[in-house]
């Protein structure tokens, strides 16, 4: 799973972290693109889900709080017992639902793990990008890399960023820009071009237990 191992990676050093974004990936941010007060519950998204391309398997959407949710891997497909996981917060802006995403790995008790080093510090890094839902179909379009590169060459966008020696970028702009920003380019398909695609899967009978 590509994306998973892009943000796996223990962050004593945010260029460290930088390093694993490479062209073809989606952007990553330090920043989230909303605070907790600004995400609104979406429980059309909540049940089982199969994922389609890089987050292949079975998945469930699950509440975290009253507003935030949490998609989890099964913990029969999981390794070891360790489950990867991404908290989401949606809310809409320009007229379209927009989502922020961290992600986590979770116990076999379901507790977070809160590092992969012997330390435990961990940096969470923000994806962000559009959420279309269909009846029985998620669309995560995430921020792409590429494009973003281009934007960054041509001018079109502004905001600040991070490179390491080998020319990978993490976005370093604040919530506010990165707001600013999606307003703009909302219904550009190429921006919001990395997709994570979910089609709903038939509920089953411990769907309550985990």
């Amino acid at each position: 799973m590509r994306l998973i191992r892009l943000l796996a990676v223990p962050a004593l050093l945010v260029v460290a972290a930088s390093r694993s974004v490479a062209a073809g990936d989606p952007a990553v941010s330090l920043q989230g693109l909303f605070s907790d007060n600004d995400c609104e519950a979406a429980p059309e998204i909540l049940g089982y889900w199969t994922g389609n391309s890089d987050l292949g398997g079975t998945w469930t959407l699950q509440k975290l709080g009253d507003r935030k949710y949490r998609l989890v891997k099964q913990v029969e497909e999981s390794h070891n017992g360790i489950r990867p996981a991404f908290d989401i917060c949606a809310a809409p802006l320009a007229g379209y639902l927009f989502f922020d995403a961290t992600y986590q790995e979770l116990r076999p008790d379901g507790k977070e793990v809160l590092g992969s080093d012997e330390s435990g510090f961990w940096i969470p890094l923000h994806l962000i990008g559009r959420l279309d839902i269909e009846m029985n179909v998620l669309h995560f379009r995430l921020l792409n890399a590429d494009w973003l590169e281009d934007a960054w060459k041509s001018q079109r966008v502004h905001f600040s960023r991070a490179q390491d020696d080998d020319g990978a970028y993490i976005l370093t702009a604040s919530s506010k820009e990165l707001k600013e920003f999606v307003a703009n380019f909302a219904t550009d398909p190429t921006a919001f071009s990395w997709e994570e695609s979910f089609e709903r899967a038939p509920a089953k009978d411990d769907a309550n237990k985990d």
